[in-house]
């Protein structure tokens, strides 16, 4: 039991300070996610035979709004559990 909570304490805290990177924009990582993103959608609709403008999903807002909610979801998973049992 006590592997399974490392394991997830890891993968929580892993989660959130992957989403506090993407949502700071730490190194351009939001601007950069969104490069990649349009050149997979180029390389889509290269490959489908699609020569039209490719409908565009996600920002560099959207990506560090989404990373900021990972964020809370990771951090709030670590820190729930911990206040619960501090509180009673």
């Amino acid at each position: 039991m006590f592997f399974v909570i490392l394991l997830l304490l890891a993968f929580f805290l892993t989660a959130g300070v992957c989403g506090l990177w993407v949502a700071l924009n730490a190194k351009e990582s939001a601007v950069r996610l969104e490069r990649w993103h349009l050149r997979n959608l180029d390389l889509r609709a290269q490959a489908a035979g699609h020569l039209g403008p490719h409908d565009r999903l996600l920002t560099a807002t959207g990506f560090r709004v989404v990373g900021g909610v990972l964020a809370l979801l990771g951090f709030g998973l670590i820190l729930a559990p911990l206040i619960a049992a501090l509180l009673g």
